[in-house]
């Protein structure tokens, strides 16, 4: 597992320390909620991900291709946020 994913899972113990949902938003308007726990492949022929909202402040990666292993993360962070230019992700970890 790579540094940026365990980054990312790290904290998921207890039951009140799992990950909420977040919700993806892409150049097209489409909504994906992803779940959290690992690797996840987004709606990427939406466009870019231009937004990443949260209820809670959530740590999350976003990997350019469809699997997170091997893969260099392009953008991480934690909580929502609204990117100044599209991201092009294919993947997603959520923690």
């Amino acid at each position: 597992m790579s540094a940026t994913i365990a980054g990312a899972l790290a904290g998921l113990s207890g039951p009140e320390h799992r990950a909420r949902p977040v919700t993806v938003t892409f150049e097209s308007g489409h909504r994906q909620v992803v779940e959290g726990g690992g690797c996840r492949v987004l709606d990427s022929e939406q466009g870019g991900v231009v937004s990443i909202g949260t209820e809670v402040p959530t740590r999350y990666a976003l990997f350019a291709g469809t699997s997170c292993q091997g893969g260099q993360a392009i953008a991480t962070g934690s909580g929502s946020v609204t990117f100044g230019d599209p991201v092009l992700a294919g993947a997603i970890v959520v923690g």
